[in-house]
């Protein structure tokens, strides 16, 4: 049996949908110095695909696994595999898993509508040792005024006007518990409090 080329960039795909990591697999054959390894859908499973690779891997992670999102994926990654480089792929109406993505020390980002121009881009760079933010992330995210809430944290908001805990909010919108902190801190930046008490005064006031 061959020893693997230390020099190739295995890829690992995870996605909660394995069409998904087909699709994004089908790309990768494209991106010189690179080999598709297998497929995950959920957190063990890139877990132990991990455990087995002995060379360099770039792991492409959609912002939900079949049982945690992309801030439980990137903490397990940072914590038990920090040498695999990792790319976020998420769609535009996901763009607060981007910016999440990036502050937890994501490698690179992808936008789903912009994958077939940027992926190889990307794999490019990181294949040569380079971590890569395309430039209209970057744009979007120096641009976004801090006043403006998403629709997310719009929705957010309103479950916890509502009196519902964290933990009830995560699992009423399929979010880890870690990924409704970080919008809420997003949410007490724009508006300008540190509270939740705070938070809903100003939604029930309508100054938000």
């Amino acid at each position: 049996m061959s020893k693997p080329d230390l020099h190739i960039s295995r890829i690992i795909v995870a996605d909660r949908q394995l069409i998904v990591c087909q699709g994004i697999g089908s790309l990768v054959g494209q991106i010189p110095g690179t080999e598709l390894g297998e497929f995950a859908t959920d957190l063990e499973g890139l877990r132990r695909l991990l455990a087995a690779e002995t060379g360099r891997v770039i792991v492409i992670l959609g912002v939900r696994l079949a049982d945690c999102d992309v801030a439980s994926a990137l903490d397990m990654l940072r914590r038990d595999f920090p040498a695999a480089l990792v790319v976020v792929v998420a769609d535009d109406t996901e763009f607060a898993f981007i910016r999440a993505a990036i502050k937890s020390g994501a490698n690179s980002v992808c936008m789903m509508g912009q994958i077939l121009i940027s992926l190889p881009k990307i794999l490019g760079k990181l294949v040569e040792g380079h971590s890569i933010v395309p430039t209209d992330i970057l744009r979007r995210l120096t641009s976004e005024t801090t006043h403006a809430l998403s629709r997310r944290e719009h929705e957010i908001l309103g479950l916890l006007v509502n009196g519902l805990t964290n933990f009830q909010i995560s699992a009423r919108l399929g979010l880890s518990e870690n990924t409704v902190k970080y919008y809420l801190k997003a949410i007490y930046q724009k508006l300008d409090v540190n509270s939740r008490g705070g938070a809903i005064a100003k939604y029930v006031a309508g100054n938000y």
